[in-house]
Protein backbone atom coordinates (compact mmCIF):
# COMPACT_ATOMS: atom_id res chain seq x y z
CA UNK A 1 0.00 0.00 0.00
CA UNK A 2 2.75 2.45 0.97
CA UNK A 3 5.01 1.80 -2.01
CA UNK A 4 2.06 1.63 -4.40
CA UNK A 5 0.78 5.03 -3.26
CA UNK A 6 4.24 6.63 -3.39
CA UNK A 7 4.81 5.25 -6.89
CA UNK A 8 1.39 6.52 -7.98
CA UNK A 9 1.90 10.07 -6.70
CA UNK A 10 5.53 10.28 -7.81
CA UNK A 11 4.69 9.08 -11.31
CA UNK A 12 1.74 11.46 -11.61
CA UNK A 13 3.86 14.43 -10.57
CA UNK A 14 6.79 13.56 -12.85
CA UNK A 15 4.50 13.05 -15.85
CA UNK A 16 2.83 16.41 -15.22
CA UNK A 17 5.84 18.61 -14.50
CA UNK A 18 4.99 20.95 -17.35
CA UNK A 19 1.37 21.14 -16.21
CA UNK A 20 2.52 22.00 -12.68
CA UNK A 21 4.69 24.78 -14.08
CA UNK A 22 1.89 26.13 -16.28
CA UNK A 23 -0.69 26.19 -13.47
CA UNK A 24 1.75 27.88 -11.09
CA UNK A 25 2.68 30.44 -13.77
CA UNK A 26 -0.97 31.14 -14.61
CA UNK A 27 -1.94 31.69 -10.96
CA UNK A 28 1.08 33.90 -10.38
CA UNK A 29 0.27 36.05 -13.43
CA UNK A 30 -3.38 36.18 -12.35
CA UNK A 31 -2.34 37.57 -8.95
CA UNK A 32 -0.13 40.16 -10.64
CA UNK A 33 -2.89 41.24 -13.03
CA UNK A 34 -5.37 41.64 -10.20
CA UNK A 35 -3.36 44.47 -8.62
CA UNK A 36 -2.47 47.84 -10.05
CA UNK A 37 1.19 47.68 -9.03
CA UNK A 38 1.57 44.05 -10.06
CA UNK A 39 4.89 42.43 -9.21
CA UNK A 40 5.77 45.34 -6.90
CA UNK A 41 3.77 43.66 -4.12
CA UNK A 42 5.79 40.46 -4.43
CA UNK A 43 8.70 42.50 -3.09
CA UNK A 44 6.82 45.03 -0.95
CA UNK A 45 4.79 42.52 1.11
CA UNK A 46 7.76 40.61 2.60
CA UNK A 47 9.70 43.85 3.03
CA UNK A 48 6.85 45.36 5.06
CA UNK A 49 6.56 42.21 7.17
CA UNK A 50 10.28 42.16 7.97
CA UNK A 51 10.27 45.89 8.72
CA UNK A 52 7.32 45.43 11.09
CA UNK A 53 9.00 42.65 13.06
CA UNK A 54 12.23 44.61 13.18
CA UNK A 55 10.47 47.72 14.52
CA UNK A 56 8.54 45.72 17.13
CA UNK A 57 11.16 43.22 18.29
CA UNK A 58 14.35 44.94 17.21
CA UNK A 59 13.63 48.58 18.04
CA UNK A 60 10.71 48.69 20.50
CA UNK A 61 11.86 45.64 22.50
CA UNK A 62 15.51 46.55 22.11
CA UNK A 63 16.74 43.21 20.77
CA UNK A 64 20.51 43.15 20.80
CA UNK A 65 22.64 41.70 17.99
CA UNK A 66 22.73 37.91 17.89
CA UNK A 67 26.38 37.29 18.61
CA UNK A 68 28.08 39.79 16.34
CA UNK A 69 25.25 39.77 13.77
CA UNK A 70 22.91 42.79 13.60
CA UNK A 71 19.36 41.78 14.47
CA UNK A 72 17.82 42.96 11.17
CA UNK A 73 20.32 40.95 9.12
CA UNK A 74 19.75 37.91 11.36
CA UNK A 75 15.98 38.33 11.13
CA UNK A 76 15.78 38.72 7.35
CA UNK A 77 17.86 35.58 6.71
CA UNK A 78 15.58 33.36 8.80
CA UNK A 79 12.37 35.05 7.73
CA UNK A 80 13.19 34.23 4.10
CA UNK A 81 12.64 30.55 4.86
CA UNK A 82 9.45 31.21 6.84
CA UNK A 83 8.06 33.38 4.01
CA UNK A 84 8.33 30.32 1.76
CA UNK A 85 7.06 27.58 4.07
CA UNK A 86 4.11 29.44 5.59
CA UNK A 87 2.11 30.19 2.39
CA UNK A 88 3.00 26.78 0.92
CA UNK A 89 1.31 25.07 3.86
CA UNK A 90 -1.60 27.50 4.27
CA UNK A 91 -2.51 27.69 0.58
CA UNK A 92 -1.50 24.11 -0.10
CA UNK A 93 -4.09 23.07 2.47
CA UNK A 94 -6.77 24.49 0.17
CA UNK A 95 -5.13 23.47 -3.10
CA UNK A 96 -7.62 20.68 -3.96
CA UNK A 97 -10.79 22.40 -2.76
CA UNK A 98 -9.93 25.58 -4.68
CA UNK A 99 -9.83 23.57 -7.93
CA UNK A 100 -13.14 21.76 -7.50
CA UNK A 101 -14.51 23.38 -10.67
CA UNK A 102 -11.71 21.69 -12.65
CA UNK A 103 -11.88 18.34 -10.85
CA UNK A 104 -15.62 17.98 -11.46
CA UNK A 105 -15.42 18.72 -15.20
CA UNK A 106 -12.46 16.68 -16.36
CA UNK A 107 -10.07 13.90 -15.41
CA UNK A 108 -7.34 15.72 -13.55
CA UNK A 109 -4.19 14.53 -11.69
CA UNK A 110 -5.23 15.84 -8.28
CA UNK A 111 -1.95 14.94 -6.57
CA UNK A 112 -0.09 17.65 -8.52
CA UNK A 113 -2.10 20.50 -6.96
CA UNK A 114 -0.04 20.90 -3.76
CA UNK A 115 3.10 21.02 -5.93
CA UNK A 116 1.64 23.85 -8.03
CA UNK A 117 1.24 25.94 -4.87
CA UNK A 118 4.85 25.28 -3.82
CA UNK A 119 6.17 26.17 -7.28
CA UNK A 120 4.19 29.40 -7.29
CA UNK A 121 5.40 30.35 -3.81
CA UNK A 122 8.97 29.59 -4.82
CA UNK A 123 8.84 32.66 -7.07
CA UNK A 124 7.75 34.76 -4.09
CA UNK A 125 10.56 33.16 -2.11
CA UNK A 126 13.04 34.35 -4.74
CA UNK A 127 11.64 37.88 -4.40
CA UNK A 128 12.13 37.64 -0.64
CA UNK A 129 15.72 36.47 -1.17
CA UNK A 130 16.42 39.57 -3.29
CA UNK A 131 15.34 41.71 -0.33
CA UNK A 132 17.36 39.55 2.06
CA UNK A 133 20.52 39.76 -0.07
CA UNK A 134 20.18 43.54 -0.40
CA UNK A 135 19.88 43.84 3.38
CA UNK A 136 22.84 41.52 3.97
CA UNK A 137 24.99 43.46 1.50
CA UNK A 138 24.19 46.69 3.35
CA UNK A 139 25.45 45.08 6.56
CA UNK A 140 28.63 43.86 4.90
CA UNK A 141 27.76 40.19 4.39
CA UNK A 142 28.77 39.00 0.92
CA UNK A 143 28.41 35.61 -0.84
CA UNK A 144 30.87 32.80 -0.38
CA UNK A 145 30.79 29.09 -1.15
CA UNK A 146 28.72 28.35 1.97
CA UNK A 147 25.87 30.45 0.57
CA UNK A 148 25.29 27.58 -1.86
CA UNK A 149 23.79 25.82 1.14
CA UNK A 150 20.74 28.05 0.60
CA UNK A 151 19.93 25.93 -2.46
CA UNK A 152 19.96 22.78 -0.35
CA UNK A 153 17.80 24.30 2.40
CA UNK A 154 15.37 25.68 -0.20
CA UNK A 155 14.97 22.11 -1.48
CA UNK A 156 14.38 21.01 2.12
CA UNK A 157 11.72 23.69 2.54
CA UNK A 158 10.04 22.69 -0.74
CA UNK A 159 10.02 18.98 0.13
CA UNK A 160 8.71 19.51 3.66
CA UNK A 161 6.06 22.02 2.57
CA UNK A 162 4.74 19.82 -0.21
CA UNK A 163 4.59 16.77 2.06
CA UNK A 164 2.60 18.68 4.69
CA UNK A 165 0.42 20.37 2.06
CA UNK A 166 -0.43 17.02 0.52
CA UNK A 167 -1.71 15.68 3.83
CA UNK A 168 -3.63 18.83 4.72
CA UNK A 169 -5.19 19.22 1.27
CA UNK A 170 -6.82 15.80 1.60
CA UNK A 171 -7.87 16.36 5.22
CA UNK A 172 -9.38 19.71 4.21
CA UNK A 173 -11.60 17.88 1.74
CA UNK A 174 -12.80 15.62 4.56
CA UNK A 175 -13.22 18.39 7.14
CA UNK A 176 -13.49 22.03 6.03
CA UNK A 177 -12.40 23.27 9.46
CA UNK A 178 -8.87 22.05 8.77
CA UNK A 179 -8.02 25.20 6.81
CA UNK A 180 -9.01 27.52 9.67
CA UNK A 181 -7.17 25.34 12.16
CA UNK A 182 -4.01 25.38 10.03
CA UNK A 183 -4.03 29.18 9.67
CA UNK A 184 -4.38 29.56 13.44
CA UNK A 185 -1.65 27.02 14.17
CA UNK A 186 0.75 28.61 11.69
CA UNK A 187 0.49 31.92 13.56
CA UNK A 188 1.44 30.10 16.75
CA UNK A 189 4.14 28.01 15.05
CA UNK A 190 6.08 31.11 14.07
CA UNK A 191 6.76 31.84 17.73
CA UNK A 192 7.84 28.23 18.35
CA UNK A 193 10.33 28.44 15.49
CA UNK A 194 13.57 30.46 15.35
CA UNK A 195 12.09 33.14 13.08
CA UNK A 196 12.20 36.20 15.34
CA UNK A 197 14.19 34.75 18.25
CA UNK A 198 16.94 32.19 18.68
CA UNK A 199 15.00 29.31 20.30
CA UNK A 200 18.19 28.53 22.20
CA UNK A 201 17.67 28.69 25.95
CA UNK A 202 20.62 29.49 28.18
CA UNK A 203 21.75 28.07 31.51
CA UNK A 204 19.56 30.54 33.39
CA UNK A 205 16.41 28.80 32.10
CA UNK A 206 15.24 25.71 34.05
CA UNK A 207 15.48 22.48 32.04
CA UNK A 208 17.11 24.41 29.19
CA UNK A 209 18.63 21.25 27.70
CA UNK A 210 15.20 19.60 27.46
CA UNK A 211 13.59 22.74 26.03
CA UNK A 212 16.33 23.12 23.42
CA UNK A 213 15.90 19.47 22.43
CA UNK A 214 12.13 19.94 22.04
CA UNK A 215 12.65 23.03 19.89
CA UNK A 216 14.94 21.08 17.57
CA UNK A 217 12.17 18.52 17.01
CA UNK A 218 10.41 21.17 14.94
CA UNK A 219 11.52 20.52 11.32
CA UNK A 220 11.37 24.25 10.66
CA UNK A 221 14.24 24.68 13.10
CA UNK A 222 16.46 22.77 10.69
CA UNK A 223 15.41 24.86 7.69
CA UNK A 224 15.44 28.33 9.27
CA UNK A 225 18.61 27.73 11.23
CA UNK A 226 20.17 26.28 8.07
CA UNK A 227 19.57 29.50 6.15
CA UNK A 228 21.37 31.46 8.86
CA UNK A 229 24.23 29.01 9.21
CA UNK A 230 24.86 29.13 5.45
CA UNK A 231 24.97 32.93 5.43
CA UNK A 232 26.56 33.88 8.74
CA UNK A 233 28.40 30.93 10.27
CA UNK A 234 29.95 29.20 7.23
CA UNK A 235 28.48 25.89 8.31
CA UNK A 236 27.39 23.14 5.92
CA UNK A 237 24.47 20.79 6.42
CA UNK A 238 26.88 17.82 6.57
CA UNK A 239 28.13 19.19 9.88
CA UNK A 240 24.77 18.32 11.47
CA UNK A 241 24.33 14.64 10.51
CA UNK A 242 21.87 13.82 13.30
CA UNK A 243 19.59 16.79 12.55
CA UNK A 244 19.82 16.11 8.81
CA UNK A 245 18.87 12.47 9.27
CA UNK A 246 16.00 13.44 11.58
CA UNK A 247 14.65 16.09 9.21
CA UNK A 248 14.63 13.86 6.14
CA UNK A 249 13.15 10.98 8.11
CA UNK A 250 10.24 13.17 9.23
CA UNK A 251 9.80 14.63 5.73
CA UNK A 252 9.79 11.21 4.05
CA UNK A 253 7.29 9.86 6.58
CA UNK A 254 5.01 12.85 5.99
CA UNK A 255 5.38 12.41 2.24
CA UNK A 256 4.47 8.71 2.51
CA UNK A 257 1.38 9.57 4.57
CA UNK A 258 0.38 12.23 2.05
CA UNK A 259 0.80 9.77 -0.82
CA UNK A 260 -1.34 7.16 0.94
CA UNK A 261 -4.12 9.68 1.53
CA UNK A 262 -3.97 10.87 -2.08
CA UNK A 263 -4.06 7.31 -3.36
CA UNK A 264 -6.88 6.25 -1.05
CA UNK A 265 -9.19 9.15 -1.87
CA UNK A 266 -8.18 9.70 -5.51
CA UNK A 267 -11.60 8.62 -6.80
CA UNK A 268 -13.60 10.11 -3.95
CA UNK A 269 -12.73 13.80 -4.17
CA UNK A 270 -15.75 14.57 -6.33
CA UNK A 271 -18.03 12.96 -3.75
CA UNK A 272 -16.40 15.01 -0.99
CA UNK A 273 -17.15 18.36 -2.67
Amino acid sequence: MVFTSIKYVWKENIENLYRIYCIAKYELLADIRDSKFGIFWNFASPAIQVLTYWLVFGMAWGRKPVGNIPYLAWLVAGYSAWWFVKPCIERGCNSIFSKTNVITKMKFPVSVLPATVCVKEFFNHCCMLVIAFATLFLYGFFPNMYWLGLIYYAICAFAFSEAVAMILSVLNMLWRDVKKLVISLMRMLMYFSPVIWECNFGDNVPYHNVLNFIMKLNPLYYIINGYRESVFYETGFWQHPALTLYFWSVTLILFAVGCMLMYKFRRKFIDLI
